[in-house]
């Protein structure tokens, strides 16, 4: 079968990742024509590291809309293999956007661009958005390199008039989440202490679906063009060991028990990634881990409201329990993006 041909109303990048593939899936249910691309199938191969080839996947496909999904997502890994994929991956598409007939560019940004543990918000731009600014040296080269793509797409806008709108999901889970799904559940099961600082730590938990719901009202709002929109279920009180407690019941693991403080955990994390660079192993978790999972930050979502008229329809109770259903039928989990 030849590859498809525009005009088409959405591309999306990272298509075999967890959130570009759950796009994917409900804008073909809505009888929407959607291409999605990756490095991996089942989709359309594209490779955003490559400037040549993203030109003329837009030219080819002559998409009305971009759905920017695709980026290295881990806590550990090279710097330079971040960058490669989440700055200049996004820069390709930024410039394939702007010489092609695209009328909206939607960013996949994250709540990490304000950095490990920007506190609680109570700074706010003129129009209402999170007033806290991107932060580019955590260290962590997810973070730091999230906030460099959120920065290349926030220039474009300002300088060459792209049309966009930068998403900032915050801790999205469901059924293929490696961070806060998939991975947790396994620690647990092999009783590896989770409760990090007492698990008193805030998690801006996003269900798969209210995320989903944001990005299709963000692709059809004219008022959306120009904004950064926070998107979580809408809680800033849902402590980690709240979370990793009700995670364990959905996935029949053992209930996280052991508390380490955050000092002892850093410094034990420390000696494993010392041990896991000298055996050119990946750690099971890093410091930044660590420091993130202790942040007591919260992440407003009232923009979104007002703009898109965006209202979580799945509570974190919903949620888990639709969860525990995915796992016990033993569903196939969507890729990571």
């Amino acid at each position: 079968m030849g590859r498809a041909r525009g005009p088409i109303d959405v591309l999306v990048t990272g298509a075999a990742g967890f959130v570009g593939g759950a796009l994917v899936r409900r804008l073909r249910a809505r009888g929407a024509t959607v291409v999605g691309v990756d490095i991996r199938g089942p989709f359309e191969f594209a490779d955003i590291t490559d400037p040549g080839d993203v030109v003329g996947l837009v030219v080819r496909l002559k998409p009305r809309a971009i759905v920017h999904a695709a980026a290295r997502v881990d806590d550990r890994g090279a710097l330079s293999a971040f960058v490669r994929v989440n700055v200049e991956g996004t820069r390709n598409l930024v410039h394939a956007a702007l010489s092609g007939d695209v009328e909206r560019l939607v960013h996949l940004s994250s709540i990490v661009v304000v950095g490990l543990s920007p506190g609680v918000a109570g700074r706010m731009d003129a129009r209402g958005s999170d007033g806290r600014p991107l932060v580019f040296d955590t260290g962590s080269p997810y973070f730091d390199t999230k906030a460099r793509a959120e920065q290349v797409v926030r220039e474009a806008m300002a300088q060459d008039g792209l049309p966009a709108v930068i998403i900032r999901p915050g801790d999205v889970y469901g059924l293929g989440s490696q961070p806060w799904v998939q991975r947790p559940l396994a620690l647990m099961r092999r009783r590896v202490p989770l409760l990090i600082d007492g698990g008193r730590g805030l998690i801006a938990h996003t269900w798969i679906d209210n995320l989903v719901d944001a990005l299709v009202l963000a692709l059809g709002s004219r008022e959306a063009l120009g904004e950064v929109l926070t998107i979580t279920d809408g809680s800033d009180s849902t402590t980690y060991g709240e979370y990793f407690s009700r995670l364990a019941a959905a996935g029949d693991a053992p209930r996280p028990r052991g508390r380490v403080s955050r000092r002892v955990a850093l410094g034990l994390v420390g000696g494993v990634e010392r041990a896991c660079s000298v055996l050119r192993i990946s750690p099971p978790f890093t410091r930044h881990a660590i420091e993130y999972v202790c942040r007591r930050a919260t992440y407003p979502i009232s923009r979104a409201r007002a703009v898109l008229g965006y209202e979580p329809a799945v509570t974190l109770d919903e949620g888990m329990r639709r969860l525990a259903e995915q796992l016990r039928r033993g569903e196939p989990a969507a890729m990571e993006s």
